[in-house]
């Protein structure tokens, strides 16, 4: 059981903690996370999510994951790296990215995106079998394309929030 705080159409906690199931079913509105692994030659992370996964199984996609009710954005992000990725984030090496809203059902949610630097290879990453298979370092374009052209091995689709995301990384990469 996964307990999240449900929010109002705001963003704002409404004070009710339900299981992620639940919330999912009701269409009520969430926290999520993201992160944006970069490294020194511009290239961006993607997680292959494991076969076994009930949504999207099988797909790139970056990282992150739900708000545990009475959990920061900060504490959720180096959790879910922790969890998935086997690395160790601390709050210095994080850096917001944007937010967004998503406001269709069934998966209406608020995201906080960050990035950080990380140098790691590929297999230096202990990644969590039951939620991913691989990882691997996309350029930049490479990754872009994926996602503009709805490639059919990338979880995430041309849309609003995505080009937003993909605007907000061109201008971190381009400084």
């Amino acid at each position: 059981m996964e307990l999240l705080e449900v929010l109002n159409s705001n963003g704002y906690a409404t004070g009710e903690i339900l299981d992620k199931v639940i919330i999912h079913n009701e269409g009520l509105y969430h926290k999520e996370v993201a992160i944006f692994l970069i490294n020194d030659n511009k290239e961006i992370l993607l997680q292959k999510r494991s076969s076994t996964k009930n949504i999207h199984p099988n797909k790139w996609a970056w990282h992150g994951g739900h708000v545990i009710a009475g959990e920061s954005n900060i504490d959720a992000i180096i959790r879910e790296s922790k969890e998935e990725l086997g690395i160790n984030l601390s709050p210095k090496d994080l850096h917001k990215l944007i937010e967004l809203k998503k406001d269709t059902l069934p998966n209406r949610q608020f995201t906080y995106a960050y990035y950080a630097f990380c140098n790691l290879n590929e297999k230096d990453f202990n990644i969590q079998q039951e939620e991913l298979s691989e990882v691997k370092w996309y350029s930049f374009n490479t990754f872009k394309q994926m996602v503009l052209n709805n490639h059919p091995d990338m979880m995430f689709r041309n849309n609003e929030n995505t080009n937003k995301i993909i605007s907000a990384l061109e201008i971190i990469l381009n400084e």
